[in-house]
């Protein structure tokens, strides 16, 4: 009897073996994930006025201090117009001239002891400078000439006014450049960048004064000299 049961023990192995003692498949080691790349980082494309919709240059450190002084006259400047009689008729030019000169003033009291370099410290001179040295290059000596042809020869001074008068009458203001205004920090609308004999100067545009400048950087002589 014991034949039979052993044979029998030996089907049941040979099944067991055949159904339950498959070798199990390999469990798939777990891969460490490398670390993921960082994403690159954004580069802040500067904007400035030949950028589409732009309409500053590039800024800064000196450009943002550039505007914390300015900022500072633009606040004297507020609190004396209020001081100024309002005009009740803006296309009388009489009036306009009167009302700009109390103005001017004004403003001249209200600064007498303000000296150049108020705006134009010596970390935005350093960068208006190199700005306007490198636009210089750029030139021609005939560009450069005729850039300066009519401005005014006299050297400026701090909240004197600037020349708008020749011996021959009134003389429009020159033109300043286009392509270097893009490259300067933005002004307000009461204030503009103008050449003034070898000067760069910031002109208040109403009370026609000169709030600051910054000598010797001019491309070529006043009146349309080469340098």
């Amino acid at each position: 009897m014991r034949r039979p049961v052993r044979h029998a023990l030996c089907i049941v192995a040979a099944l067991g073996t055949a159904v339950c003692g498959k070798s199990p498949e390999p469990v798939p080691t777990p891969t460490v994930a490398s670390e993921s790349p960082k994403p690159a980082q954004a580069t802040a494309t500067p904007v400035t006025r030949d950028s589409p919709g732009g309409t500053l240059a590039a800024p800064n450190a000196a450009f943002a201090e550039f505007k914390r002084q300015l900022e500072l006259y633009l606040a004297v400047r507020e609190k004396v117009e209020g001081s100024v009689p309002k005009l009740s008729q803006t296309s009388d030019p009489g009036k306009i001239a009167a009302r700009s000169a109390l103005l001017a003033a004004a403003i001249q009291a209200a600064r007498k002891d303000v000296r150049q370099g108020a705006i134009f410290t010596p970390a935005v001179s350093a960068e208006i400078r190199r700005i306007l040295a490198a636009d210089a290059a750029a030139r021609t000596p005939a560009e450069k000439a005729h850039l300066m042809a009519e401005v005014p020869g006299q050297p400026p001074t701090v909240n004197g006014l600037y020349p708008t008068d020749s011996p021959k009458g009134p003389a429009a203001l020159a033109s300043f450049p286009a392509k270097l205004l893009a490259l300067l920090p933005e002004l307000p609308e009461s204030v503009e960048y103008r050449f003034l004999g070898h000067s760069l100067v910031l002109r208040d545009v109403i009370a026609n004064i000169v709030v600051d400048y910054l000598p010797n950087v001019a491309p070529a002589r006043p009146g349309g000299g080469l340098e």
